[in-house]
């Protein structure tokens, strides 16, 4: 009997550790951080380029940079713009392989180039789109198009502002089939806001 209980009695202790360190990380911070996005309070409008809520999933929301319209007759060829972040420490561009936009669409012979920098500053992301090829540019005839759609993770609680500016010298700009900007379309001055919020954290 002694030899036999000797096991079992460190099967029970053993039993009985594991359970102290379940009930430990039961009591621990299981808190999850969730994104809302908040637009301008800019009236949507023809020409207007502003930054509008896709769709959001725990952490991350999908911000869409929206030319609203009708705009038919534009001769959209390109855009050049950026995202200002107020605190990149609490909301960061996920980056992707390839970012979807609708505004720009490729005739024949073209092509559509695509980059967006949110690397080399954190706080500001560098969107530069255009047509490649030669050729025409194009308008849309829909209420609004994708100039670019963009995911971002809110990495803890708390507020910050998102706004569209220039980069270096250059304002945000459409640009037509001659390099020329439109100006016809105009960028929202006002800010957004991006928020995370914390919920539980408080164990069972």
């Amino acid at each position: 009997m002694n030899r036999s209980s000797v096991p079992r009695f460190y099967l029970y202790a053993l039993l009985g550790a594991v359970c102290l360190l379940f009930q430990a990380g039961c009591s621990g911070n299981n808190s999850t951080t969730s994104a809302q996005f908040t637009a301008s309070a800019t009236a949507p409008a023809p020409g207007l380029v502003k930054l509008v809520e896709k769709s959001r999933s725990g952490a991350r929301v999908v911000i869409d940079v929206v030319l609203f319209g009708p705009e038919p007759t534009l001769d959209l060829d390109g855009f050049q713009f950026g995202i200002k972040i107020g605190d990149s420490s609490l909301v960061r561009l996920a980056a992707q392989m390839t970012y979807p936009q609708t505004a720009l669409v490729a005739g024949d012979g073209q092509t559509i180039f695509i980059d967006v920098d949110g690397m080399s500053d954190p706080s500001l992301i560098r969107v530069v789109t255009a047509k490649q090829g030669g050729g025409a540019g194009n308008g849309f005839a829909t209420a609004s198009t994708v100039v670019i759609e963009l995911p971002f993770d809110v990495q803890a609680a708390g507020a910050t502002s998102m706004a569209l500016v220039g980069v270096g010298n250059t304002p945000p700009e459409a640009i037509d089939s001659t390099r020329v900007p439109i100006g016809d379309v105009r960028f929202d001055a006002a800010n957004a806001t991006v928020t995370g919020v914390t919920t539980g954290g408080g164990g069972y």
